[in-house]
């Protein structure tokens, strides 16, 4: 049986990617994408991948209008039988082999939706297809591969959206807006966490990857990703150096599980500003949690996970009472699949692009730099290393 996967100037490169992945996004009319404004027929497309995640994605494809999913693969039998079963009323040729499925002629989009250390070839095998591409973070594990997929973006002719979906959450877009705009002052620290109750344990037979750093890149890389790339977006920049300590001193199953269970950073962005960020897998449900908190020089901005963002003033700001977001909650992942499919009827670049996927992955891949040789490093010490596969241990 086949598997999925038969194993320009950088510094412009990174630059660029900065620029454009701090800046925040116009906000976009989300909740009632209607497809065909620019052409009549369904976009055909197809996943490479059906666990965990990409289920989830099917999920959300099949309540979208103008939308067929027309081929799955997956290696995993399993796995691929029950992604055909949330399509079964789409009919789609299924496949073991990713490339086998890019030989089918009427697809326009392929989602990427496997392990980390598969998604750098897979992506660039879908964009040099002519396919428009939605592929899941991290996108990719070193440096190299990084600015390997980014070259081939720039000249692809379908579009490439990342899966960092935290930026479609309306609480976090208007918070973007509003701390760009300068209501809260000058941004000048950031204190965030995410704190997860989880015993550590596979959640499929199948998933051994996330436990392999090769595989996955660690738990900042696989995960943390997400909320790197939201103080990224805070800070409007890239951090120059970070500092950082973690281990593993909790989760040690399965047996040959490799990844951090918990972990300190300490962010240093242009400007003397500073962000805080730490996680926890073995959190209790009463203390853990995700949030975010930007502290301003006229407020402080508290956005959670879920529930009202909110605004609570400084002395002499004209109010007491703190400010909440009436802003509704959605289905982040529906959010993100929908726009995929509006910005192809309407030839638009999605907000979550290679630039916005770059500078997160590579923040992921400084602050694991960091933890693993137990020092402070700088953006450009990456960038010269290229970050390898498996970091070096202080």
């Amino acid at each position: 049986m086949k598997g999925f996967y038969k194993r320009g100037n950088r510094r412009d490169f990174i630059r660029q990617s900065a620029a454009i992945a701090g800046a925040a996004p116009a906000m976009i009319g989300l909740g009632g994408t209607s497809f065909g404004q620019s052409g009549n027929s369904d976009i055909l497309c197809g996943m490479i991948g059906t666990g965990n995640r990409g289920r989830t994605i099917l999920e959300r494809i099949i309540k979208l209008q103008g939308v067929r999913v027309a081929a799955l693969c997956d290696i995993q039998p399993e796995a691929l039988d029950k992604g055909r079963s949330i399509v079964a009323g789409h009919k789609p040729q299924t496949y073991w082999y990713y490339r086998d499925l890019l030989e089918q002629q009427d697809l326009d989009a392929v989602f990427v939706v496997t392990p980390p250390y598969l998604h750098k070839p897979m992506v660039i095998d879908v964009l040099q297809s002519g396919r428009h591409c939605y592929a899941e973070k991290p996108i990719a594990l070193t440096v190299n591969e990084i600015e390997e997929v980014g070259k081939e973006a720039k000249k692809a002719k379908g579009i490439l959206q990342v899966g960092q979906q935290l930026r479609y959450r309306p609480q976090y877009r208007k918070a973007m807006e509003m701390i760009h705009r300068g209501e809260i002052g000058e941004v000048g620290f950031v204190r965030a966490q995410r704190y997860a109750n989880w015993n550590g344990k596979p959640r499929e037979g199948k998933m051994r990857w996330l436990y392999s750093i090769e595989e996955s890149g660690d738990q900042i890389v696989e995960q943390s990703v997400h909320e790197l790339d939201v103080l990224n977006w805070v800070m409007n920049d890239h951090p120059v150096r970070i500092a950082g300590l973690g281990g593993q001193n909790m989760l040690f199953e399965p047996k040959g599980n490799q990844i951090m269970d918990h972990y300190g950073l300490t962010l240093e962005y242009p400007g003397n500003r500073h962000a805080i960020f730490s996680m926890l897998k073995y959190a209790v449900r009463e203390m853990g949690g995700t949030f975010i908190h930007a502290y301003g020089s006229k407020a402080v901005f508290d956005v959670s996970y879920r529930g009202p963002a909110k605004i609570v003033w400084r002395e002499g700001q004209g109010t007491s009472e703190p400010t909440t977001l009436d802003v509704e909650d959605v289905d982040m992942t529906l959010e993100s699949v929908s726009d995929f499919f509006r910005c192809i009827r309407e030839n638009e670049q999605p907000f979550c692009n290679i630039e916005v996927a770059s500078s997160a992955a590579l923040t992921a891949l400084l602050g694991r730099k960091a933890m693993y040789e137990r020092r402070v490093v700088t953006w450009r010490e990456l960038l010269k290393e290229g970050a390898p596969v498996r970091p070096r241990r202080g």
